[in-house]
């Protein structure tokens, strides 16, 4: 059966989860990490009592040069600490491989790991559990599970990024327009009237689907992966820590989104 892994919106938050009966937390750490709303840093990661839940580590910033010396600092830190390692930037690899921790990572590269042979290349270097990209159908997904030896994670309920940039994507637009930013949510819209939440933070911009993700209906059709991951990002309080409970128990729910989970996506070259 999967392992049940979540995320929090806030610090009171982090500790109901902590008490319920999930198997693991993602933090993301203050200014190594993108696309959340809640991060720590290292002091204020040691000082919580996870109660023996799998305590998972995000770093999945594109690291730049500037970055590379308090990067090496955490990642010491984290040496001798019972987490894994969240990681997008080879940055993170590569100090990992210096201090003898590469067992402790888990490659998180959103769109690009997505096949057989991208998670035996990252095995082969030593990193045994992938996050594995949402934009795969249910028949690939469990047939990278089958011809993998990595532990695999999977994006279970929550907003799935679609795109992101370095760039203040909306604070340059407004400043476009002569208009004040606020600290309202702001969407974009498609062509097809299709709504996508755009989150400007620190290290960028990031826009995410239209819709939360929810795959509680197809739990066990998924069992043979490894974790399944509940993103809060962008979603409230009561309402994600509800439905964590219906993942907890496998309730069954109406109308869910399951992305591309059953449509199999065909490109025709012309």
């Amino acid at each position: 059966m999967s392992k049940l892994i979540v995320s929090a919106n806030s610090i009171d938050m982090l500790n109901k989860l902590i008490d319920m009966d999930i198997d693991g937390i993602i933090i993301s750490i203050k200014d190594m990490a993108v696309n959340d709303c809640f991060y720590l840093n290292v002091d204020e990661l040691k000082k919580i009592d996870f109660k023996e839940k799998e305590v998972f580590v995000s770093l999945n910033k594109l690291m730049h040069n500037n970055d590379l010396d308090k990067l090496r600092d955490i990642m010491n830190e984290l040496k001798d600490m019972d987490v894994k390692i969240m990681f997008y930037d080879m940055a993170v690899y590569n100090i990992a491989k210096e201090l003898d921790i590469v067992n402790k990572l888990v490659i998180f590269q959103d769109h690009l790991n997505a096949s057989t042979l991208s998670n035996k290349f990252y095995y082969d270097l030593g990193i045994d559990t992938s996050y594995i990209a949402n934009d795969i159908t249910m028949d690939e997904l469990l047939n990278i599970k089958k011809n993998s030896k990595s532990k695999i994670m999977f994006l279970g309920y929550g907003y799935q990024p679609i795109f992101y940039s370095r760039r203040y994507l909306i604070s340059n637009y407004l400043d476009f327009i002569n208009e004040e930013k606020d600290d309202g949510n702001y969407k974009i819209i498609s062509d097809t009237g299709r709504y996508y939440p755009i989150c400007e933070e620190k290290y960028g911009t990031t826009i995410y689907t239209d819709k939360v993700i929810n795959l509680i209906n197809e739990l066990d059709k998924l069992d043979i992966i490894d974790y399944i991951v509940l993103r809060s990002n962008m979603i409230d309080e009561t309402e994600y820590i509800e439905m964590v409970n219906k993942f907890i128990k496998r309730d069954k729910v109406e109308d869910t989104y399951v992305g591309f989970l059953n449509t199999k996506t065909i490109y025709q070259v012309k």
